[in-house]
């Protein structure tokens, strides 16, 4: 997706994934995996589990670690994502429990907070500077939850928390297997390369704007993906240049928990609706 880097949100990184329906071989564990006719046709099998939307899932790129849960059956969705870049370090949670959407977000302001006390608050527009920031130190606290009025959200900011709770594909994997080019294996590795110029959405950790900045090699992607004894996918991982302000390495999603998962809550604890500040720079 067209990560908000530097501001609230980093990536909003969630999957969608499913039970396939399909029963256990029943081979013994030290008998090698079977070899398949067709490996593309078993990645888009793989894919096609995705549906049900019934799972854990953890997402990694070079610059951000997210884990959650999606329960589709209810629109609901949990997630916690940790930014590892020089710009944007912490946390953020978001809950999204149809209608409604809520955020958590815990940075690290460095010294922005310990300065506030030495601003001149005679002078009006140091004092609305000052509490601006004290706000802004406020709202990445950690401390509280904060309701989201989507109306406020534009252009990017809204496609990234106005995420289709019944859609599948949500973490991208879909996608990017759609767009295998080369694939060999057997019934549970799949490896080949994948021609991410092809995908035109951003989703999960898919993000256009990047792929564009890989130039040519965007388009012979080396992946590897990994299927369960019942055909599903449990692990994707692409090698990926550097992509914008990510660096080099590897794009990973691990799927597991398939139909174990429960309909997710409204956060406990402190709510308080959105400040104005927060829209801003979401829009921004």
């Amino acid at each position: 997706m067209k990560k908000i880097r530097g501001t609230l949100v980093a990536a909003v990184l969630l999957a969608g994934v499913a039970l396939s329906g399909c029963e256990s071989s029943g081979a013994a564990k030290d008998e090698p995996p079977a070899k398949v006719a067709d490996p593309k046709a078993a990645i888009a099998a793989a894919v096609a589990a995705m549906k049900e939307g019934n799972y854990a899932f953890t997402a990694k790129t070079p610059d951000s670690d997210t884990k959650g849960t999606v329960h589709l059956p209810s629109k609901s969705v949990s997630m916690q994502m940790g930014t590892k870049s020089a710009q944007t370090k912490g946390t953020i949670e978001l809950r999204l429990v149809e209608p409604d959407r809520w955020m958590k977000i815990t940075m690290d302001l460095g010294n922005l907070g310990g300065g506030l006390g030495t601003i001149d608050t005679s002078d009006p527009e140091a004092a609305k500077f000052a509490e601006s920031m004290r706000q802004m130190t406020e709202m990445f606290s950690g401390k509280y939850w904060m309701h989201v009025d989507m109306s406020k959200l534009k252009g990017d900011a809204a496609k990234q928390l106005g995420i289709d709770t019944a859609g599948a594909d949500i973490t991208g994997a879909g996608a990017l297997l759609g767009a295998v080019v080369t694939a060999k294996g057997d019934a549970r590795n799949i490896t080949g390369t994948l021609d991410a110029t092809k995908i035109t959405k951003d989703l999960g950790v898919i993000n256009s704007t990047d792929i564009k900045s890989m130039g040519p090699a965007a388009a012979a992607l080396p992946f590897t993906a990994t299927l369960d004894e019942q055909g599903r996918l449990t692990k994707l991982d692409v090698d990926v240049p550097k992509a914008g302000d990510t660096a080099a390495g590897k794009w990973t999603i691990d799927l597991t928990g398939y139909g174990a998962q429960k309909a997710q809550e409204k956060p406990t604890g402190t709510i308080r609706e959105m400040p104005a500040n927060a829209y801003a720079m979401l829009n921004g």
